[in-house]
Protein backbone atom coordinates (compact mmCIF):
# COMPACT_ATOMS: atom_id res chain seq x y z
CA UNK A 1 0.00 0.00 0.00
CA UNK A 2 2.61 2.73 0.90
CA UNK A 3 4.41 1.80 -2.78
CA UNK A 4 1.16 2.43 -4.60
CA UNK A 5 1.15 5.72 -2.71
CA UNK A 6 4.52 6.42 -3.35
CA UNK A 7 4.39 5.09 -7.48
CA UNK A 8 1.86 7.97 -7.30
CA UNK A 9 3.14 10.96 -5.28
CA UNK A 10 2.33 14.38 -6.38
CA UNK A 11 5.64 16.43 -5.09
CA UNK A 12 5.08 20.04 -5.14
CA UNK A 13 8.62 21.09 -3.96
CA UNK A 14 11.78 19.78 -2.54
CA UNK A 15 12.27 21.73 0.72
CA UNK A 16 15.93 20.45 1.12
CA UNK A 17 18.28 17.90 0.01
CA UNK A 18 20.90 17.52 3.04
CA UNK A 19 23.84 15.11 4.11
CA UNK A 20 24.43 14.87 8.14
CA UNK A 21 26.51 12.67 10.57
CA UNK A 22 25.06 10.75 13.21
CA UNK A 23 26.43 9.37 16.01
CA UNK A 24 25.63 6.00 17.38
CA UNK A 25 23.19 6.49 20.58
CA UNK A 26 21.51 9.23 19.45
CA UNK A 27 17.48 9.00 19.63
CA UNK A 28 14.76 10.95 18.05
CA UNK A 29 10.93 11.01 18.17
CA UNK A 30 9.00 12.56 15.95
CA UNK A 31 5.26 12.74 16.33
CA UNK A 32 2.72 13.59 12.69
CA UNK A 33 5.81 14.39 10.30
CA UNK A 34 5.14 17.53 8.51
CA UNK A 35 6.49 16.43 4.69
CA UNK A 36 7.48 13.23 3.24
CA UNK A 37 11.86 12.25 3.78
CA UNK A 38 13.81 9.90 1.76
CA UNK A 39 16.61 8.74 3.74
CA UNK A 40 19.83 7.24 2.22
CA UNK A 41 21.90 6.09 5.14
CA UNK A 42 24.62 5.15 3.48
CA UNK A 43 27.52 4.54 6.23
CA UNK A 44 26.57 3.00 9.70
CA UNK A 45 22.99 2.02 10.90
CA UNK A 46 19.66 3.68 12.02
CA UNK A 47 16.39 1.33 13.46
CA UNK A 48 13.26 3.40 12.92
CA UNK A 49 10.08 1.80 15.37
CA UNK A 50 6.26 2.98 14.34
CA UNK A 51 3.14 0.75 15.52
CA UNK A 52 5.78 -1.91 17.11
CA UNK A 53 7.31 -2.73 13.54
CA UNK A 54 11.17 -2.07 13.38
CA UNK A 55 12.99 -0.89 10.19
CA UNK A 56 16.27 -0.93 9.35
CA UNK A 57 18.05 1.67 7.69
CA UNK A 58 21.76 0.92 6.56
CA UNK A 59 22.97 1.38 2.87
CA UNK A 60 21.21 -1.62 1.21
CA UNK A 61 18.09 -0.70 3.21
CA UNK A 62 16.14 2.90 2.21
CA UNK A 63 13.82 4.16 3.83
CA UNK A 64 11.22 6.98 3.00
CA UNK A 65 9.29 8.75 5.92
CA UNK A 66 5.44 9.70 5.05
CA UNK A 67 3.90 12.96 6.01
CA UNK A 68 1.79 11.64 9.07
CA UNK A 69 4.01 9.31 10.41
CA UNK A 70 4.84 9.00 13.84
CA UNK A 71 7.81 6.72 14.84
CA UNK A 72 11.28 7.33 16.75
CA UNK A 73 14.35 6.45 15.31
CA UNK A 74 17.81 4.93 16.96
CA UNK A 75 21.37 5.47 15.40
CA UNK A 76 22.85 1.96 16.44
CA UNK A 77 26.03 2.39 14.04
CA UNK A 78 27.64 5.77 13.52
CA UNK A 79 27.78 7.18 10.05
CA UNK A 80 26.52 9.39 7.51
CA UNK A 81 22.97 9.63 5.47
CA UNK A 82 21.35 11.84 3.18
CA UNK A 83 18.25 13.23 3.50
CA UNK A 84 15.93 15.00 1.01
CA UNK A 85 12.70 16.46 2.65
CA UNK A 86 9.76 16.60 0.03
CA UNK A 87 6.02 18.81 0.15
CA UNK A 88 3.12 16.85 -0.64
CA UNK A 89 -0.25 16.57 0.34
CA UNK A 90 -0.21 12.51 0.13
CA UNK A 91 -0.54 11.13 3.51
CA UNK A 92 0.08 7.46 5.11
CA UNK A 93 1.30 6.36 8.98
CA UNK A 94 3.80 3.98 8.44
CA UNK A 95 7.65 4.00 6.90
CA UNK A 96 7.97 2.72 3.90
CA UNK A 97 11.11 0.44 3.67
CA UNK A 98 13.25 -1.05 0.49
CA UNK A 99 15.53 -2.88 0.34
CA UNK A 100 18.82 -2.33 -2.50
CA UNK A 101 21.80 -4.53 -3.40
CA UNK A 102 23.75 -1.41 -4.08
CA UNK A 103 22.82 2.26 -3.36
CA UNK A 104 25.97 3.94 -5.20
CA UNK A 105 23.66 4.85 -8.06
CA UNK A 106 21.01 6.27 -5.48
CA UNK A 107 23.47 7.94 -3.74
CA UNK A 108 25.16 9.47 -6.63
CA UNK A 109 21.77 10.87 -7.88
CA UNK A 110 21.48 12.79 -4.60
CA UNK A 111 24.57 14.22 -4.38
CA UNK A 112 24.03 15.56 -8.02
CA UNK A 113 20.64 16.99 -6.54
CA UNK A 114 22.43 18.39 -3.46
CA UNK A 115 25.37 19.66 -5.41
CA UNK A 116 22.59 21.88 -7.78
CA UNK A 117 20.71 22.94 -4.96
CA UNK A 118 24.05 24.55 -3.87
CA UNK A 119 24.99 26.48 -7.26
CA UNK A 120 21.22 27.63 -7.13
CA UNK A 121 20.54 27.92 -10.79
CA UNK A 122 17.44 29.81 -12.10
CA UNK A 123 15.62 26.18 -13.06
CA UNK A 124 16.80 24.06 -9.66
CA UNK A 125 13.37 24.23 -7.84
CA UNK A 126 12.30 22.21 -11.20
CA UNK A 127 15.18 20.38 -11.86
CA UNK A 128 14.99 19.17 -7.62
CA UNK A 129 11.83 17.78 -8.25
CA UNK A 130 12.69 16.27 -11.52
CA UNK A 131 16.04 14.43 -9.83
CA UNK A 132 13.76 13.51 -6.88
CA UNK A 133 10.93 11.33 -9.40
CA UNK A 134 13.91 10.12 -10.14
CA UNK A 135 15.78 8.65 -7.37
CA UNK A 136 12.18 7.38 -6.07
CA UNK A 137 12.28 5.20 -8.80
CA UNK A 138 15.16 3.86 -8.72
CA UNK A 139 13.91 2.90 -5.42
CA UNK A 140 10.64 1.22 -6.79
CA UNK A 141 12.59 -0.54 -9.86
CA UNK A 142 14.81 -1.99 -6.79
CA UNK A 143 12.10 -4.02 -6.09
CA UNK A 144 10.26 -4.73 -9.21
CA UNK A 145 8.78 -7.90 -8.78
CA UNK A 146 10.83 -10.35 -10.65
CA UNK A 147 9.03 -11.03 -14.02
CA UNK A 148 8.34 -15.10 -13.80
CA UNK A 149 8.98 -17.75 -16.90
CA UNK A 150 5.31 -17.18 -17.80
CA UNK A 151 5.72 -13.56 -18.10
CA UNK A 152 8.48 -13.49 -20.50
CA UNK A 153 7.40 -15.71 -22.91
CA UNK A 154 4.48 -13.08 -23.73
CA UNK A 155 6.83 -10.08 -22.84
CA UNK A 156 7.29 -9.82 -26.99
CA UNK A 157 3.26 -9.47 -26.88
CA UNK A 158 3.16 -7.38 -24.42
CA UNK A 159 5.45 -5.03 -25.73
CA UNK A 160 3.66 -5.04 -29.25
CA UNK A 161 0.36 -4.43 -27.99
CA UNK A 162 1.90 -1.11 -25.88
CA UNK A 163 3.15 -0.20 -29.21
CA UNK A 164 0.15 -0.83 -32.07
CA UNK A 165 -2.64 -0.47 -29.42
CA UNK A 166 -4.08 1.28 -32.48
CA UNK A 167 -4.18 -1.07 -35.05
CA UNK A 168 -5.95 -4.18 -35.71
CA UNK A 169 -4.03 -7.28 -33.54
CA UNK A 170 -4.60 -10.94 -33.38
CA UNK A 171 -4.12 -13.70 -31.47
CA UNK A 172 -2.08 -15.28 -34.12
CA UNK A 173 -0.17 -12.18 -35.28
CA UNK A 174 0.93 -11.97 -31.61
CA UNK A 175 1.53 -15.99 -30.91
CA UNK A 176 4.11 -15.78 -33.70
CA UNK A 177 6.27 -12.83 -31.84
CA UNK A 178 6.39 -15.10 -28.84
CA UNK A 179 7.29 -18.67 -31.14
CA UNK A 180 4.60 -20.43 -29.72
CA UNK A 181 1.30 -21.75 -30.84
CA UNK A 182 -1.78 -19.61 -31.08
CA UNK A 183 -3.55 -21.87 -28.68
CA UNK A 184 -0.66 -22.29 -26.39
CA UNK A 185 -0.05 -18.28 -26.25
CA UNK A 186 -4.08 -17.54 -25.74
CA UNK A 187 -3.49 -20.19 -22.12
CA UNK A 188 -0.42 -18.45 -21.44
CA UNK A 189 -1.22 -15.04 -21.65
CA UNK A 190 -4.73 -15.32 -19.99
CA UNK A 191 -2.99 -17.01 -17.15
CA UNK A 192 -0.39 -14.58 -16.57
CA UNK A 193 -1.99 -11.03 -16.83
CA UNK A 194 -5.71 -12.62 -15.78
CA UNK A 195 -7.51 -11.62 -19.41
CA UNK A 196 -7.10 -12.31 -22.82
CA UNK A 197 -4.97 -11.03 -25.64
CA UNK A 198 -7.51 -9.26 -27.21
CA UNK A 199 -9.35 -8.46 -24.00
CA UNK A 200 -6.09 -6.67 -22.89
CA UNK A 201 -5.73 -4.78 -26.29
CA UNK A 202 -8.73 -3.40 -26.13
CA UNK A 203 -8.73 -2.15 -22.23
CA UNK A 204 -5.23 -0.52 -23.13
CA UNK A 205 -7.00 1.41 -26.02
CA UNK A 206 -9.85 2.27 -23.26
CA UNK A 207 -7.46 3.50 -20.80
CA UNK A 208 -6.03 5.75 -23.99
CA UNK A 209 -9.19 7.09 -24.74
CA UNK A 210 -9.91 7.92 -20.97
CA UNK A 211 -6.27 10.08 -21.09
CA UNK A 212 -7.40 11.70 -24.29
CA UNK A 213 -10.77 12.52 -23.28
CA UNK A 214 -9.68 14.62 -20.46
CA UNK A 215 -7.10 16.18 -22.85
CA UNK A 216 -7.58 18.45 -25.90
CA UNK A 217 -9.33 16.72 -28.60
CA UNK A 218 -11.58 17.62 -31.96
CA UNK A 219 -14.31 15.48 -32.22
CA UNK A 220 -15.51 12.00 -31.09
CA UNK A 221 -15.11 10.96 -34.34
CA UNK A 222 -11.72 12.29 -34.70
CA UNK A 223 -10.97 10.15 -31.37
CA UNK A 224 -12.15 6.93 -32.30
CA UNK A 225 -9.99 7.33 -35.97
CA UNK A 226 -6.92 7.84 -33.46
CA UNK A 227 -7.50 4.99 -31.56
CA UNK A 228 -7.80 2.88 -34.36
CA UNK A 229 -11.87 2.20 -34.48
CA UNK A 230 -13.98 1.67 -37.67
CA UNK A 231 -16.10 4.63 -36.30
CA UNK A 232 -18.27 6.77 -34.04
CA UNK A 233 -20.50 3.64 -33.09
CA UNK A 234 -17.54 0.96 -32.53
CA UNK A 235 -15.52 3.11 -30.37
CA UNK A 236 -18.49 4.47 -28.05
CA UNK A 237 -20.05 1.16 -27.50
CA UNK A 238 -16.61 -0.88 -26.66
CA UNK A 239 -15.80 2.60 -24.21
CA UNK A 240 -19.38 2.14 -22.56
CA UNK A 241 -18.73 -2.00 -22.45
CA UNK A 242 -15.85 -1.09 -20.53
CA UNK A 243 -16.38 2.06 -18.61
CA UNK A 244 -20.52 2.09 -18.44
CA UNK A 245 -21.11 5.04 -19.83
CA UNK A 246 -20.85 6.96 -23.00
CA UNK A 247 -17.42 9.05 -23.78
CA UNK A 248 -19.49 11.82 -24.41
CA UNK A 249 -20.73 11.35 -20.68
CA UNK A 250 -17.49 10.28 -19.03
Amino acid sequence: MGKDILSNLIITKIRSASTMYTPSGNITKRKDRPRWAVVIKYEGETVYTCNGKRFLSDANHLIVLPRGCTYEWKCTKSGHCAIIEIESDATYLEPIPFSVKNSEKIQKAFQALEHKRNLKAPTVELESIRDTYSIILMLLQAEHYLPSEKRLRIEPAIEYISKNYNKPITNDELASLTGMSTVSFRKIFTQTTGISPIAYHHQLRIEKAKEMLKSDYGTLSDLAQSLGYAGLYDFSRDFKNHTGVAPSKY
